[in-house]
């Protein structure tokens, strides 16, 4: 790793937000120096509160995917997992709790140990919609009605799409 990467990130994701993130605040020191100093203090205010948690989930995440059996793994969520798996696995991504910073380590680990492509991508889309870790903040604004229904949508739609993703890696892989 070079330091450039280290000032930039090393992949094409990271490089677009660092870079993007430069030049917005460039623009706004010259065209508002007020808000990029502002913006700057409230983003400053959010890491340090945030920068134990994160350090932490890190950790979290990385001991989790040590402890995962990746023959297991490669078995139930790889290339030959049935429909149901994948779909299972989308699923029980959606009872995780906690923020992507946590959760994605871990999707990302099982990736590397065996997940194939459609697996991974419903346990993401299972963690986004479905995301029972906001449930009880939702309840407050919207009551039980709302989430119940919310929780119901978002169920099937991880069911249709790991569903989906699953034919699409049979295809793939001509099944």
């Amino acid at each position: 790793m070079s330091r450039l990467d280290l000032l930039v990130g090393d992949s094409w994701g990271q490089r677009v937000v660092v870079l993007g993130t430069l030049g917005l605040y460039a623009a706004l020191f010259v065209t508002d120096p007020g808000v990029a100093r502002a913006g700057l203090a409230g983003g400053l205010s959010t890491v340090t509160s945030l920068a134990t948690t994160i350090v932490a989930a890190f950790f979290l995440a990385s001991a989790i995917g040590e402890l995962l059996p990746e023959d297991r793994l490669a078995e139930f969520l790889g290339a030959s997992a049935s429909v149901h798996e994948v779909v299972a696995a989308g699923l029980v991504a959606g009872l995780i709790p906690g923020g992507p910073y946590a959760v994605y380590p871990i999707v990302d680990r099982m990736r590397e140990r065996g997940a194939d492509t459609p697996a991974v991508l419903t346990m993401l889309t299972g963690y986004n919609l479905i995301s029972v870790g906001r449930v009880p903040y939702g309840l407050v604004f919207f009551g039980p009605h709302v989430i119940g229904l919310r929780l119901l949508v978002a169920g099937t739609a991880t069911v249709a799409v790991g569903t989906g993703l699953f034919a699409l890696g049979a295809l793939r892989r001509g099944a």
